[in-house]
């Protein structure tokens, strides 16, 4: 009775989780954050039905090595990591390091990837290497356990989410911090217990209650937009008061970093470094950055490239004879190659076409 009930919450939590995916997809172009999201509801989405099928067509257990696609697992925290990072630091882009949370989810594959052809092949060394992954499945399921917990843990702690809770100026948002933290926490608990019991009733029954949390601020946010707002801003606000910049004037900052801009033009020195322009502010380079990117949105690149292009624009409207080379080298860019990338991204046309359309 308790397997058919199972069954049938793992069937509608992967209805559900695939149908908040497809939401997340169809905004990816409006904000790449619903990518990660969507990645991550996807996954929960195939888990619930891997486990719908193997309660009602097979035989469930805990042997992670003999399910195949566990990739899912070893993606949900890298997924819900990267939609953090976009949906609190708005300047927040993927880097080439950032592959080093993929690594887990690759070597999934290789172990999907043996266990396919250990099935139908006769070879010694296959079979010694899948033998040795099924003897040792434990490790395997507690590993793809604590990587999702860890990624949740870093983010409540990185965060500060408990600091939220004891806040005392907005109930509401206290509300939805606690109830998304005792939920995380209650989840790890019962997965690590079900995985180091061996009870796969238990086990199946935390995977369907895996997308609560995340349903639970994905409702929250659809039913009370607003609220979400106050408590990304609460959360933001709180990482402001634990930064390097803590105790600087900031309206003096902005308004100091606005002469320098517009006043000095100091984006026109093509050497112009971050270290440089901190230094003028009397700042670390450290805290520069952190204060471009928690009060202006946007990181240094940004910041002068947008100042640069826009004074291109204004020399190129008021200087028409004036060759574009000239122009790119005038206001701060040391090649031709970074000027018109830069021009096409904030202009959304190349230079040249720019001054053709300008002068018709």
């Amino acid at each position: 009775m308790l397997d058919c009930i199972i069954n049938h919450l793992l069937f509608f939590g992967g209805s559900l989780a695939l149908t908040m995916a497809l939401v997340q997809f169809a905004q990816v172009l409006r904000d790449s954050k619903h990518l990660w999201l969507g990645i991550f509801f996807s996954c929960i989405s195939y888990t619930g039905f891997q486990q719908y099928y193997f309660g009602v067509y097979g035989s469930p257990n805990l042997d992670l090595s003999r399910w195949p696609g566990q990739v899912v697992i070893f993606l949900l925290g890298p997924s819900i990591f990267f939609f953090y990072k976009k949906l609190f630091y708005h300047d927040f882009r993927i880097r080439p390091w950032h592959a080093i949370h993929f690594i887990p989810a690759l070597i999934s594959i290789g172990v999907d990837f043996i266990m396919y052809l250990s099935a139908t092949s006769e070879n010694t060394s296959l079979l010694y290497i899948s033998g040795i992954i099924t003897r040792y499945n434990i490790f395997y399921v507690l590993s793809g356990a604590t990587i999702f917990i860890s990624y949740d843990v870093y983010i409540l702690f990185k965060e500060d989410f408990i600091f939220l809770i004891r806040r005392k100026n907005n109930n509401r948002v206290n509300r939805i911090a606690l109830f998304y933290v005792v939920m995380v926490l209650m989840i790890g608990i019962m997965l690590f217990y079900a995985i180091v019991a061996g009870n796969v009733t238990l086990g199946r029954l935390v995977m369907t209650l895996m997308i609560l949390p995340f349903l639970y601020i994905f409702l929250v946010g659809y039913l009370n937009p607003e609220l979400i707002s106050i408590f990304t801003s609460e959360v933001r606000k709180n990482a402001y008061e634990r930064s390097l910049i803590k105790g600087l004037d900031v309206d003096v900052l902005k308004s100091r970093l606005k002469d320098l801009m517009e006043v000095d033009k100091i984006y026109c020195d093509e050497d112009l470094s971050l270290k440089r322009l901190a230094d003028l502010l009397s700042l670390t380079p450290h805290q520069l950055s952190e204060f471009l990117n928690k009060y202006l949105d946007i990181n240094f690149n940004y910041y002068i490239n947008r100042y640069r292009i826009d004074e291109a624009v204004n020399l190129m409207q008021t200087q028409s004879e004036r060759s574009i080379t000239s122009i790119c080298y005038s206001v701060g860019f040391n090649s031709k190659s970074a000027f018109y990338e830069a021009f096409t991204k904030f202009i959304g046309m190349s230079p040249a076409r720019y001054r053709r359309t300008k002068s018709k």
